[in-house]
């Protein structure tokens, strides 16, 4: 599967971690208590093809960091939970971690229902929590104890607009899911679309469990003078089924998806039928196509 936008996000865990790490506990003085990084993610549910992997990469480096004699002199220790792919379960064990086992810093979120639980349960107890998630309503309006690293529906949003203008295009149809990352998705590429030139001539929408959208892409495939198809959902399997019925009707127009739909999972789950998509991705999902001079590539 070919991913032809790249968006330039190098270096984005490293600053906010740091910071949400260091400040807090400069001012706790030179305890040798270890640093307690609470983590909930998605290592199960329909989004475990991406929580498994972040909960590896945490592991790996709590490990390199403790070998490396930890951060401001203490060790470094993980308390992770397994929300299995449920907002619900983010939020209990989110106060868990703060109430129960007295985490210094929460990180985690897989995917923006979750994430966004636990920014409020961070928000009450005043601890810092670096999200995973991707929805700009984590962040906006500003607020003092929640970061983000992934990239916001809004710049994604914003990213594949540009993409379309810089290939003539000025009329298209969107499908998008209506909750999470979808649904804040589509209210970005609503406000944006205008400052690029392009009109949204069809807008359907399908929910988080629906197994098939043949009847919302006939309508757009119906719709007159379409030059593109701009399918905006999370990560799950929803994009490799949208993706599979668009193909069984037929249509041909480009069609566009988010960051999100970009994984081994939707090529697993779609096939052939994934093949000329085009989604904005960091620029370590192809590093094979960067420049050796690159600052990501060497990362």
């Amino acid at each position: 599967m070919r991913t032809a936008i790249a968006l330039q996000t190098r270096s984005l865990c490293i600053a906010p971690l740091t910071a949400a790490l260091t400040l807090p506990l400069v001012a706790q003085g030179q305890s040798t208590a270890p640093i307690r990084i609470g983590a909930v993610l998605s290592t199960t549910g329909p989004v475990g093809f991406i929580g498994d992997p972040e909960l590896k990469v945490l592991e790996l480096y709590v490990k390199r960091i403790n070998e490396q004699g930890g951060l401001i002199g203490r060790k470094v220790e993980l308390v992770n939970y397994d929300d299995q792919s449920d907002p619900n379960n983010a939020n209990t064990f989110t106060k868990r971690l703060i109430d129960s086992d007295k985490v210094d810093v929460l990180v985690g979120g897989t995917v923006t229902p979750s994430a966004m639980a636990m920014a409020a349960q961070a928000e009450r107890a005043g601890v810092p929590y670096v999200s995973t998630g991707g929805g700009v309503a984590l962040v906006e309006p500003v607020k003092k104890w929640v970061f983000k690293t992934p990239p916001t529906d809004r710049l994604v949003a914003q990213r594949i607009l540009q993409d379309m203008k810089d290939r003539g295009i000025t009329r298209i149809g969107m499908l998008s899911e209506t909750s999470g990352f979808g649904q804040s998705g589509h209210k970005e590429v609503l406000a944006s679309a205008a400052r690029y030139g392009i009109s949204v001539a069809a807008d359907e929408t399908f929910g988080s469990k629906d197994s098939d959208v043949t009847p919302q892409l006939t309508k757009i495939r119906a719709t007159p003078g379409l030059q593109s198809v701009l399918i905006f959902t999370g990560a799950g399997p929803a994009p490799a089924m949208a993706l599979k019925n668009y193909a069984q009707l037929g249509m041909k127009l480009p069609v566009y998806m988010p960051h999100a739909a970009v994984n081994q999972e939707l090529i697993k789950l779609a096939g052939s039928a994934a093949e000329g998509a085009r989604m904005p991705t960091a620029a370590f999902v192809v590093v094979d196509a960067l420049p050796d001079d690159d600052k990501s590539k060497a990362v």
